[in-house]
């Protein structure tokens, strides 16, 4: 066989495009996102809702002619929850040619995919993960989060609890052994006791969290301490089938009645449909987003009409939003760089707005934040059918409690 400088230059591009992940030519068949989230296990009731939301975007774009023509398709891996397992998905999906990955729950899952996206040629848009660290000290600039996180959503509930329950100033915590735990108990006692003094003139006692492992099952020994130091509030930093089995544990070992008010870092709507009426009372959920706080926004009203028609259920839980959210933004960053590529998506993404189900949505340039709302809803027990009703909701602007930009340094708290 003859080689010349045109095969060798060739064979060249297509072996450095196989180490890199991304295919020797353009494509031009589905464009294909990789779903990385977790599916099965206790915090499956969280990952399959963010999936449907995925799905639900990507067939009302296709219905559109796609993205820059392309159609789309989702292409789902579990991650189990395991930073290994989630790694070894994105390996093979980028060596398939996939470059554009979204989902993901778990903190430490997020900072495994982000450490190795760059090397991948690849970007991960997180609709989830809510660990302070990702955008501050552990920054990788393939790395995006769309949704809230620890110091925002956390500041906002401090801030709720000191203006609804001034009178509750014994608080106690149970938390998981995660980067998440630790995350939302800094801004927790960091927040709490500076909103009780500046907005009633009071002090607060937090006591040292109680500590599980991610994933138990039995919180016995937890609600025990908790009921024995004689908390009046309750911060429950656990999240999905976790939370569903503390807080109904919690209720029967009497800690449901002892508590004047749980708050949650947020498992949406997943304990109040899980649990019905043995719901306690004054039970605030974190949301990634509630469509009740939208009743006008066009983007919200749609995704709940998708959602109703093809589940029944009434009640999407935010994961469901966020999930549409980060296919809408790679369809806003393809539409303003005209250019499917890693490099090309990423500056597009650096700074941009677009409409999402909690409105106008910014990506913050420096440290590829989202800017958006905080929701937060309460979930209380009732004789409906359902057991459960929305009691109350609060929509907190995130742009004052997003905090400064600084990525590659850990986050203050003044």
């Amino acid at each position: 066989m003859k080689i010349n400088r045109r095969t060798m230059l060739g064979g060249s591009i297509g072996a450095l495009a196989a180490l890199r992940g991304m295919p020797a030519i353009a494509q031009s068949g589905p464009l294909r996102i990789g779903c990385i989230t977790t599916l099965s296990g206790a915090a499956g009731i969280l990952g399959k809702p963010q999936l449907l939301g995925m799905e639900i975007a990507a067939k009302k774009l296709n219905a559109q002619g796609g993205i820059l023509g392309r159609q789309i398709e989702i292409v789902a891996r579990d991650d189990q929850s395991t930073p290994n397992t989630a790694v070894a998905a994105v390996r093979e999906l980028a060596g398939d040619g996939v470059n554009i990955f979204a989902g993901v729950l778990s903190s430490p899952v997020a900072l495994a995919i982000s450490g190795i996206a760059e090397e991948m040629n690849c970007f991960l848009l997180n609709a989830a993960s809510h660990g302070n660290n990702l955008t501050h000290q552990d920054f990788h600039k393939n790395y995006f989060r769309l949704t809230d996180y620890s110091a925002m959503r956390i500041s906002a509930v401090a801030r709720l609890m000191a203006e609804r329950y001034p009178q509750v100033t014994k608080w106690g915590a149970i938390i998981p052994d995660a980067e998440i735990g630790r995350s939302t108990i800094a801004t927790f006692k960091a927040r709490l006791p500076k909103y009780y003094r500046e907005i009633n003139k009071t002090e607060v006692t937090i006591d040292e969290p109680v500590v599980v492992k991610f994933g138990a099952t039995d919180f016995r020994n937890a609600i025990s301490t908790l009921l024995s130091s004689g908390v009046e509030g309750v911060f429950v930093g656990v999240g999905g089938g976790d939370e569903v089995g503390f807080v109904q544990q919690a209720g029967q070992l009497g800690l449901g009645a002892q508590a004047k008010v749980f708050v949650t870092s947020g498992s949406d709507f997943q304990v109040a449909k899980a649990l019905g009426r043995r719901l306690p009372e004054n039970y605030w959920s974190g949301h990634h987003w509630y469509f009740g706080a939208y009743p006008d926004n066009p983007v919200a009203k749609d995704v709940l009409q998708q959602y109703v028609e093809q589940t029944g259920d009434k009640f999407p839980d935010g994961f469901v939003g966020m999930g549409y959210t980060a296919i809408a933004a790679v369809a806003a960053a393809a539409a303003k760089s005209n250019d499917l590529s890693t490099a090309a998506l990423i500056g597009a993404l650096e700074g941009l707005s677009f409409d999402s189900v909690k409105g106008k949505l910014t990506i913050r340039a420096e440290d590829h934040q989202a800017i958006t709302d905080v929701n937060y809803v309460k979930l209380s027990p009732d004789d409906s059918e359902m057991g459960w009703k929305v009691a109350d909701f609060y929509k907190a602007d995130g742009t004052d409690l997003v905090g400064p930009a600084t990525p590659g340094v850990a986050i203050k708290f003044d």
